[in-house]
């Protein structure tokens, strides 16, 4: 079913996605690393994955229960079972076979991190035109100031001293970047301009409603990509993202957006969902389908479904709210109930999908906290800081930019020291290295420490994923065995 694996240079069989039933040896050590997930309406009753090694296999009724057998025991009751499972990374000789497997794979994550292209957001306004039923930056939108030119030619000098040897794209953010002001429209010219000159691509993250007038401005530069938010079909984005005086917004941004697509900015279309407009998926998805949109090709326009929450001060009725294992449930429902949101959307079910289209799993991931790593924040008053989710709460400022560069050497420090071998609570977790330890900025607002967890629900969700995308996984095992 999936490639062959290696682990310390033996090469496990091809054939590899049910336990076979004769070898000899036995092994000691029974990665902690391992899950056994249920599988529905099978004749495989099990998923057995091991998010270290990599290995995922199927297993029948009676191999689920061998294998729940020698965790236990540490046993080959099966005449057998141990050699496999050795093979496919499930066993090691011992703990610290598996946590020398640990530093080599951190390494490999390290390397793949300083790869990745890194991200900068400029944030020239916490201002915002709508008036959204749910925000998630409450609290902060008191500061309805605008960037000056020597604030931006403050971001733009210190870049290369953060990025000297990788040019990193810069993401406009906000409040709303694309307030169509006079004001507002000569200071963004002014930052696309820069970055144009010094060969920097830009994104922008907008809610659309004055997209369609900054076109021409933004095509200066490289376009990254546009994130807009779409809650729904009309009536339903329209009763929750509208102009401060109610207008609906809909007709304004699909404007835009229609415009955008014309002269190939890519998209990324997001939809934040809860249980008020979560079936207005299905309508979106068709309009969506009906425009052609869903036909383009993915690096041209891609799709989100973000999950309605609650940070800081959000204000969301906590009533309406899903937590992540129901909501992504109730993709499951709805795809199966209809084909389209398919089309629209397949998420990643922490891997799952990856999985399917390559026949592996993601390299380990040690890290899901991009804070001061591969993203920063700089914004209007010259402040500096992680991630997004902080950004404007003056109690996660990490320095300044402007009007002189002052860094918190301890507290960047800390962010960047933050991953699953230094957080305590992770070393042992089975899902560590799917999980990563979650974001930051939550983990601190629950436990008072950057250094502790944000735990998610990963078993849940990678076991809807594996409803999801069942009959590709099952078909990929007929493949093999043929």
């Amino acid at each position: 079913m999936f490639p062959a694996v290696t682990i310390n240079g033996f090469k496990a069989a091809a054939n590899g996605c049910r336990f076979p039933a004769k070898y000899g040896v036995r092994w000691l050590y029974y990665s902690k690393y391992n899950l056994v997930l249920p599988l529905q309406d099978s004749v495989y009753k099990y998923a057995v994955l091991n998010s270290l090694s990599g290995a995922f296999d199927l297993a029948t009724e009676k191999e689920g229960e061998l294998l729940s057998a020698y965790s236990q025991t540490q046993e080959d009751t099966s005449s057998g079972l141990s050699a496999y499972l050795k093979a496919r990374g499930y066993l090691f000789e011992s703990q610290a076979e598996e946590d020398a497997l640990v530093e080599r794979k951190f390494a490999e994550f390290q390397d793949v991190l300083q790869e990745s292209a890194p991200q900068v957001l400029l944030i020239p306004t916490y201002n915002c035109n709508l008036a959204c039923v749910y925000c998630f930056q409450n609290g902060i939108k008191d500061k309805t100031a605008l960037i000056t030119p020597d604030v931006v030619d403050a971001f733009f000098a210190i870049l290369p001293e953060i990025y000297p040897f990788q040019k990193p794209f810069i993401t406009l953010f906000g409040g709303e970047p694309l307030v169509y002001s006079p004001k507002q429209s000569e200071i963004i010219a002014y930052i696309v301009d820069k970055a144009a000159e010094l060969d920097y691509e830009i994104a922008a993250v907008t809610n659309g409603y004055d997209l369609v007038q900054y076109l021409d401005v933004l095509t200066k530069a490289k376009v990254r990509e546009i994130q807009v938010t779409i809650d729904g079909p009309q009536n339903l984005h329209d009763a929750r993202r509208h102009t401060k005086n109610g207008k609906g917004t809909f007709d304004q941004i699909m404007q835009g957006l229609t415009e955008a697509i014309s002269l190939g900015i890519p998209i990324n279309l997001r939809a934040v969902v809860d249980k008020t407009n979560f079936a207005g998926l299905v309508d979106l998805a068709n309009e969506l389908e009906q425009r052609g949109w869903l036909d383009l090709p993915p690096e041209k326009f891609k799709t989100q479904i973000g999950r309605n929450y609650e940070l800081f001060e959000c204000y969301a009725t906590p009533k309406h709210l899903l937590d992540q294992v129901e909501h992504w449930a109730k993709v499951v429902e709805l795809s199966e109930q209809y084909p389209v949101l398919k089309k629209f959307h397949q998420p990643e079910f922490k891997g799952i999908k990856h999985l399917v289209q390559t026949g592996e799993l993601y390299l380990p991931t040690f890290d899901t906290c991009p804070a001061c790593k591969t993203e920063w924040v700089f914004d209007l008053y010259g402040q500096i800081y992680g991630c997004t989710a902080n950004t404007g709460r003056e109690e996660y400022s990490l320095g300044t930019f402007y009007p002189q560069l002052q860094l918190n050497s301890s507290e960047i420090g800390e962010w960047q020291k933050r991953n699953v071998l230094n957080i305590p609570e992770c070393r042992d977790c089975d899902v560590s290295l799917i999980c990563g330890g979650g974001c930051g900025v939550v983990a601190k607002e629950k436990n008072g420490s950057v250094l502790s967890p944000d735990c998610r629900p990963i078993k849940g969700i990678l076991e809807q994923g594996l409803k999801y995308f069942q009959s590709d996984i099952l078909a990929m095992q007929e493949t093999s065995s043929s």
